[in-house]
């Protein structure tokens, strides 16, 4: 795949993001880890100019070092928080995309002093659990804070940050997409079953592997339903 596919894949799992109602005030992002290995694929800052993750396209996406340092693109800085990226992909070599994004009833979640259990399939992805950082700011501006939710997230896939947001990390573009949006459809299930009862999680030796690890075949299906789902909407905008 080529660095222009990648981009493309990166502006659009943004726009689905925001498509799907799992941010708050078009908020969040993905970000990839540059092939070189050594740099990240990231959105520019846009909201100076009045955007949203709505409105990322490819065209949108810079090239930034470990740093922070815009190497390539057409914004003169990255997107927030990054130094959450910059860690994962130091920390983990099976990490090579990282979303951040404010997710309503996830953060409801986290709040109540909970996390998310497995009790509808969605929550399945996440049987070894999401660990939920407490620490402040609610902003992850230095190094240092990026390495302290790196190491809470361990090698888990999803952590949240309590009264903030979530990070989710994956091997891919469409993979991290994946378990954003399974992420918080598991969040919201919780949520209304707690309204109603107690809440009674999935025995883990109940699930199937494809339950606790989804192939690449059900994540590219997913990428591919929810990509046609967003050119529809597009195109009846235009209209």
């Amino acid at each position: 795949m080529n660095l222009d596919e990648i981009k493309e894949k990166i502006a659009r799992a943004c726009r689905i993001i925001d498509m799907e109602g799992i941010t708050q005030d078009g908020r969040g992002h993905i970000s990839y880890l540059h092939p070189d290995g050594d740099k990240v694929l990231i959105p520019g800052h846009l909201h100076d100019y009045g955007k949203a993750i709505a409105d990322v396209q490819a065209e949108d996406i810079v090239t930034m070092d470990f740093d922070g340092n815009i190497l390539e693109g057409k914004h003169p800085e990255p997107m927030g928080e990054f130094y959450v990226y910059v860690e994962a992909f130091r920390a983990r070599e099976d990490v090579k995309s990282v979303a951040h994004f404010h997710p309503p009833y996830a953060n409801i979640v986290a709040a109540s002093g909970t996390s998310i259990l497995p009790i509808a399939r969605d929550g399945c992805v996440f049987y070894d659990g999401v660990p939920v950082y407490e620490g402040y700011p609610l902003y992850v501006g230095n190094r240092e804070m990026g390495e302290e939710v790196v190491a809470a997230l361990g090698d888990k896939k999803a952590i949240l940050h309590k009264g903030h947001g979530a990070f989710v990390v994956g091997g891919n573009v469409e993979e991290t997409l994946f378990r954003s949006v399974s992420l918080e459809k598991a969040a919201r299930t919780q949520v209304y079953a707690a309204i109603l009862g107690e809440l009674s999680p999935i025995p883990v030796e109940s699930m199937t592997d494809r339950e606790k690890h989804p192939d690449d075949h059900i994540v590219d299906d997913f990428f591919g339903y929810y990509s046609g789902k967003m050119e529809k909407l597009e195109r009846q905008a235009q209209t």
